[in-house]
């Protein structure tokens, strides 16, 4: 018999009981229904165990499981267990005062047993007995059923988001459930609708262990299998209520081919905070008023995703600012009806907001409302798709809001609110931010004297600086505290002891190799060292854990250029500027790379995107190869000749001279692509960018030694091929007439700049009046010249 929920597929095959889900939501034609539709898990719980005591049902509930003869109610409760554990540490409506007062000490001892000397479970998880109660069950049932991997994995996930640190441990077991799953009969015979959400769980999974790659890779996935997309494109709107003119306005457009159907139930989502703001509107009022987000709950995680990566980028541009916020909305117009992900939405967006004055009342204030309402005295469903929203615990929520308070100068509040939720780094990095450092150290030992903690003692090593609080937190934990190893290489690595800072963090990694930061920073550290090796491996490693991180691709690059492997630093720098495409840094280290191997094609794009990133850049080795490489006909990487780029290489010169206008390199090097390449040859023009580059360099020649001889260079070149021009050239009298008055100031300036030399710079000197000597000589020829025109 199958029994078919808005989100849940029983198959019962005698005894056997097999269940594909997402949540437990409306299980239909069963006497359990109704509590399940209303989200009443604790009540359904009660019905099973045939209790109507409250405090009486958490105190036996493992006898109450273990007597319950049918397997279909044991899943049931169970499953109705972990959800009312969801409710009480994520979404709320919170179980009465009264229960979480009389369970305190029980859920107190679970929490311990949870716990690890190095990695600690948040102290006030409240039900943690029922959350137990889950891991352990579904841990011992048979892997065989597609149910017990997922719900395992699930498991798995949120005991990982209650804990401090990632763990290698929870995420190797991750990774073997997931393999499991992906390669099991039964998952290939789901509907695509379950599919899907299934792979954007595992999404979310991987991107709450920092794995980007692996997050994006399944996302992708999921995405392709129900034929989704979704692009950010521009539309004609106002954001202001006193704007006349509509200007393009960023947004998000979503396109789904095949019709797939979104079987979520609905769900209440938190009350949307207006603006209210006297100038800015509530939202974009776009010109057409048929311009609508059609995002569904299969479909918002998707974007969901997006804009959390996005966040992750620490260098928050305008423009990628706008990015998110074109994703949090397309989320909240499109009105989902799923609470974790409307609410993770706005809580997104709070942050985002948190910066703009004129949004920062409705951000506080949509975070106070999400807050008020986990305590809600309404029974309702709000789990529905919490595991494909990444929605963060409770009081990773009250957190945000408590950043915002002290954002806004409220220490004191934001102090109650960290006392309150006992999130005790949090309160003493408040208290140091507000310039209370004794008050900070007062409290961290105090903390330590009623039970020391490898955590504890890193607090305290940040709070005063000294490092052998560190060495005592890795003493403590018996040599096995990721923190304090990683804290200890940060302190040498800031004071330049990077032998030692290196040392120090390969023992971190060796504890806990999910530090994606970690390892990047430790390449950095091998690379000043330098060990090129160390610093590949680990640079390998975070490109691994996150295959987007830009200056992980350039720094790889910079030491494969150091170890002579100069394709594959070309390969790296070009990876680093997919990612990074408007850093003009990036460019130049592909240009730089481009250079070494001969990919003329590669230099010339790079040179030009450079000077479109608004650089007024200027690289004198890297022209001179430009010209070298047509005027000697070299062959590039790809096997063809160097004059074939000539026109393009023309071009480029042509479009930085018009953005670079005072560069004396770049109008030099212009000068000699009409100078010196053979069958190319036009001197009218190159003389003529000869002449802007002498005029780029003589502003301070009366001063500056460096471009006094840049100037006489030019004089002698120009000499050179003035006298030698055809004197029926219509320039010919033009050109005469600059080479006389550019040669009559070097002289004069040079005398200026030799008579103000000191004795100690006779090289100098003579170098100078042997120039004015041949310079003279030269504006004899020029006046002689003249008479004959």
């Amino acid at each position: 018999h199958y029994y078919i929920t808005n989100n849940l597929r029983f198959a019962m095959l005698g005894s056997e009981v097999t269940l594909v889900s997402l949540s437990l939501h409306e299980l239909t034609d069963n006497e359990y229904s109704d509590n399940i539709k209303r989200g009443a898990y604790w009540e359904l719980m009660k019905q099973i165990c045939k209790v109507e005591d409250d405090q009486a049902c958490y105190a036996n509930i493992l006898d109450s499981f273990t007597n319950l003869k049918s397997d279909h109610e044991k899943l049931v409760l169970v499953v109705s267990a972990l959800n009312v554990f969801i409710q009480n540490n994520f979404t709320g409506p919170l179980l009465s005062a009264d229960i979480l007062k009389s369970i305190e000490d029980e859920d107190s001892a679970a929490t311990k047993r949870l716990s690890t000397i190095n990695n600690a479970m948040y102290p006030l998880v409240k039900c943690t007995k029922l959350f137990e109660l889950c891991r352990d069950y579904f841990s011992s049932q048979d892997y065989s059923v597609l149910t017990n991997q997922l719900f395992k994995l699930r498991c798995i996930f949120i005991e990982q988001m209650l804990m401090d640190d990632l763990s290698p441990d929870l995420f190797d077991n991750i990774e073997k459930l997931i393999s499991i799953i992906e390669d099991h009969s039964e998952f290939a015979a789901l509907s695509k609708e379950v599919r899907c959400k299934i792979l954007v769980e595992f999404g979310f999974v991987y991107l709450n262990f920092q794995h980007i790659s692996k997050s994006r890779r399944y996302m992708e996935m999921a995405k392709k299998l129900i034929s989704f997309s979704f692009n950010l494109t521009g539309a004609l709107g106002k954001r202001t209520k006193y704007q006349e003119t509509p200007l393009a306005q960023l947004r998000v457009e979503t396109i789904i081919e095949e019709n797939v159907v979104d079987v979520t139930p609905l769900e209440n989502e938190p009350q949307i905070i207006d603006l209210n703001d006297d100038t800015l509107l509530d939202k974009i009022s776009f010109e057409d008023e048929n311009i609508k987000n059609s995002v569904s709950n299969l479909t918002a995680p998707f974007l969901l995703h997006m804009a959390s990566l996005k966040l992750k980028d620490f260098a928050m541009e305008d423009m990628l600012r706008e990015e998110v916020i074109a994703f949090l909305e397309g989320i909240i117009e499109g009105r989902t009806f799923s609470y974790c992900i409307a609410t993770h939405a706005y809580f997104l967006r709070s942050k985002l907001e948190k910066t703009s004055i004129r949004r920062l009342s409705r951000c506080m204030e949509q975070l106070e409302e999400v807050v008020l309402g986990f305590d809600c005295k309404k029974v309702c469903s709000r789990t529905g798709s919490l595991f494909q929203s990444g929605l963060p615990p409770m009081w990773k929520q009250q957190k945000v809001l408590a950043e915002m308070y002290s954002g806004i100068g409220s220490h004191k509040s934001a102090l109650d609110l960290y006392e309150k939720l006992q999130l005790r780094e949090e309160q003493i990095n408040s208290l140091i931010g507000a310039g209370r450092y004794e008050a900070a150290e007062k409290l961290t030992r105090s903390l330590i004297a009623q039970g020391e903690t490898p955590k504890l003692y890193c607090i305290l090593g940040d709070t005063t600086q000294d490092i052998t609080h560190y060495e005592r937190a890795w003493e403590l934990s018996g040599e096995s505290s990721a923190r304090a190893m990683k804290s200890l290489g940060y302190h040498y690595f800031n004071i330049k002891e990077y032998r030692r800072a290196l040392v120090c963090m390969q023992n971190s990694l060796e504890c806990n190799y999910l530090q994606g930061g970690l390892w990047f920073t430790a390449g950095c550290t091998a690379l000043a060292i330098p060990e090129f090796e160390t610093a590949i491996k680990c640079f390998q490693t975070s490109l691994h854990i996150d295959d987007e991180y830009s200056e992980a691709w350039s720094n790889l690059g910079a030491c494969f250029q150091k170890t002579g492997q100069l394709r594959k630093a070309f390969s790296c720098f070009k990876e680093a500027t997919r990612r990074s495409f408007n850093n003009w840094r990036v460019w130049e280290n592909f240009l730089t790379a481009a250079a070494q191997i001969k990919d003329f094609a590669s230099m010339i794009f790079a040179y030009r995107q450079i000077i479109t990133t608004g650089q007024k850049y200027c690289d004198e080795i890297i022209l001179n190869s430009l010209v070298s490489a047509v005027r000697d006909n070299m062959t590039s990487v790809s096997g063809e000749e160097g004059i074939r780029y000539y026109d393009k290489i023309i071009d480029l010169f042509k479009f930085a001279s018009s953005k670079v206008t005072t560069s004396f390199d770049l109008w030099r090097s212009y000068a000699a692509m009409y100078l010196d390449v053979d069958g190319r040859e036009d001197v009218g023009m190159g003389i003529g960018y000869l002449i802007k580059a002498y005029h780029s360099a003589s502003l301070h020649i009366e001063k500056s030694m460096e471009d006094f001889l840049k100037c006489t260079e030019c004089s002698k070149v120009l000499h050179k091929y003035v006298i030698a021009e055809a004197k029926d050239s219509p320039t010919y009298t033009q050109h005469l007439q600059s080479l006389k008055s550019i040669l009559q100031i070097l002289i004069t300036k040079g005398h200026k700049l030799s008579e103000s030399m000191p004795n100690e710079e006779a090289e100098e000197r003579k170098l100078i009046l042997e120039y004015l000597k041949n310079a003279n000589q030269q504006l004899e020829e020029v006046e002689e010249a003249q008479l004959f025109v």
